[in-house]
């Protein structure tokens, strides 16, 4: 709020999450500008296993705030329903995913060699570094990591002593806007997070969004949010939550039907193309700032 009272008056305040609400509820009121509650999670059960108390209070805050904002916008259908049920919402949210820019360039198919896979993301609740190893023990696949904030030397250490250092590459993080560039080279795209949240299992990883602009195939976990996309729209493979041997047997049938693969990645690539990028997402956007009353996903 401090920092708010040194800016312009505006005529649309978007507040990031619960812990910007606060304040922009009271510059909105101030200026008489247009809220905007962006909930990109489902902040009491941000945390696993959420304390009841804080869950209490923080839903109480978030209920009271949120009904106030002119609008609100989150990043799938299930948090959207979920959150307009726990907030009591008159109004069901904007679908707003974070989805990157149109690139239309080609992917490379390879046509011999291990399947190349990536994880590109961070590690934290639900998502185990020991998970995302037993892909490596998939035949036919090489599997690269690139995991913002860990340490290079810590992950080389435990992938040696593991035996595994022929057949996973660790990867230097890469800036923001050259992350597509930095998928260019893999044919499949992981995700293998845990349900241990509600809020885990409504999620819609950006990463997602990001192999699908490169064209990966996805191999996934089957959540609530994500399995339906990756299933529904034929763009992967989905396997059972917590089982990462379901994860090495979807890697493997990638690895040995190189036509099933072709195949996955380019309805990927159009998806992409079509629905899940910038372009789209922002026209979701201009009409929770704009009050059109028109929901765009």
């Amino acid at each position: 709020m401090g920092a708010g009272r040194r800016l312009a008056p505006a005529d649309v305040v978007h507040a990031n999450d619960l812990d910007t609400l606060p304040a922009g509820y009271l510059l909105a009121r101030k200026w008489g500008a247009r809220l905007v509650y962006d909930a990109h999670e489902l902040y009491s059960e941000f945390e696993s296993p959420p304390p009841l108390i804080t869950r209490r209070l923080t839903l109480a805050l978030e209920r009271a705030l949120a009904r106030r904002a002119d609008a609100v916008v989150t990043v799938s259908d299930g948090i959207a329903q979920e959150v307009t049920a726990r907030l009591g919402l008159r109004r069901r949210p904007f679908i707003v995913m974070n989805a990157p820019a149109r690139e239309e360039r080609p992917f490379e198919r390879f046509s011999t060699g291990p399947l190349r896979a990536v994880y590109q993301g961070r590690l934290g609740p639900g998502r185990e570094l020991d998970d995302l190893l037993r892909a490596a023990d998939a035949d036919g696949v090489e599997l690269s990591i690139r995991i913002p904030l860990a340490d290079p030397g810590e992950l080389h250490e435990i992938i040696a002593e593991r035996g595994l250092g022929r057949r996973v590459r660790v990867l230097e993080p890469v800036p923001p806007n050259q992350v597509l560039d930095a998928l260019a080279e893999f044919e499949v795209g992981i995700v293998f997070d845990r349900p241990l949240s509600r809020n885990i299992d409504l999620s819609m990883p950006n990463k997602v969004f990001e192999y699908l602009m490169a064209g990966l195939a996805v191999v996934a976990p089957q959540l609530e949010s994500l399995g339906p996309l990756v299933e529904g729209e034929r763009v992967g493979l989905t396997f059972e939550p917590g089982r990462p041997d379901g994860l090495v047997r979807a890697l493997e049938r990638l690895a040995g039907d190189r036509e099933l693969l072709g195949e996955l990645r380019g309805r990927a690539r159009t998806l992409a193309l079509d629905r899940f990028n910038a372009d789209v997402a922002a026209r979701g956007l201009a009409a929770a700032w704009e009050n059109t009353g028109a929901d765009v996903d």
